[in-house]
């Protein structure tokens, strides 16, 4: 139990010695290793994708199984995942919470401001562009 208490509290005694990114729990830090070793112990029994965290493992399972659990109470479109439902919502709301930070146009999804923004950069990530 006072293990858990140290996730409200500010107090995070564990630091990575690569990034100096602090964790409240030794376990958070462990895992956050894997990102840096790019390590990923656990693999889909189906497809043998590997994955550094079994929740990420766990969420795509659902890709097998076509499981869509989260639902749009507006619409009924079903989602395997709770974060493309939360997503999915702001077509109905019209909401746009990612602005350019350059001209100020808004977006709906983040990955659109991130296309979006190399149009000011003039980057061309892709070979082909």
């Amino acid at each position: 139990m006072n293990q858990h208490y140290l996730i409200h509290t500010e107090d995070k005694p564990h630091s990575c010695d690569v990034c100096g990114r602090t964790f409240s729990r030794k376990s958070s830090l462990n895992l956050h290793y894997l990102t840096h070793t790019k390590e990923k112990p656990r693999s889909c029994e189906v497809c043998g994708k590997a994955f550094s965290q079994s929740n990420s493992l766990n969420l795509h399972y659902l890709t097998h199984t076509k499981e869509k659990p989260h639902s749009c109470e507006v619409c009924g479109k079903a989602f395997s995942q709770k974060n493309n439902l939360n997503s999915h919502y702001l077509t109905h709301t019209k909401e746009k919470p990612h602005s350019c930070e350059v001209c100020g146009k808004a977006f709906s999804q983040k990955n659109n401001l991130n296309s979006h923004y190399l149009t000011h950069t003039k980057e061309k990530p892709h070979s082909c562009d």
